[in-house]
């Protein structure tokens, strides 16, 4: 025969569900998102495209197409946090036009340098 009571257990174990939800609306989760992150951190990806609000695709254009700084390890690449915002500030004031001009040079210098003669 038992000698508990089933709706005790359940009392005791809705008590502390509702001490966990009393304790994480008291310290919400969110709140740590206040802190500086560390400016020497290495993200990657998706974290990045996270900070620019953008997706992943745009992102990694950014990487082949606007000099964002990046390496690729493995099959995935990894950005400095410091380095990604001060890119990011440059492509915000209009220093990134100067590295546009320069691409079409790029490519005219590889089709003579590859070119069938």
């Amino acid at each position: 025969m038992q000698t508990n009571n089933p709706f005790e257990l359940i009392l005791n174990k809705l008590e502390q569900i509702q001490t966990t939800v009393d304790t994480i609306s008291v310290n919400p989760p969110g709140q740590n998102l206040s802190e500086p992150p560390d400016p020497d951190r290495i993200i990657d990806l998706p974290e990045a495209a996270k900070i620019l609000c953008k997706p992943v695709g745009t992102v990694r254009g950014y990487i082949h197409s606007r000099n964002l700084p990046a390496k690729l390890v493995g099959k995935s690449y990894l950005i400095k946090y410091l380095e990604l915002i001060k890119w990011f500030e440059n492509y915000q004031t209009g220093n990134e036009t100067e590295s546009k001009k320069t691409a079409p040079g790029k490519m005219m210098e590889n089709r003579k340098r590859y070119r069938k003669d």
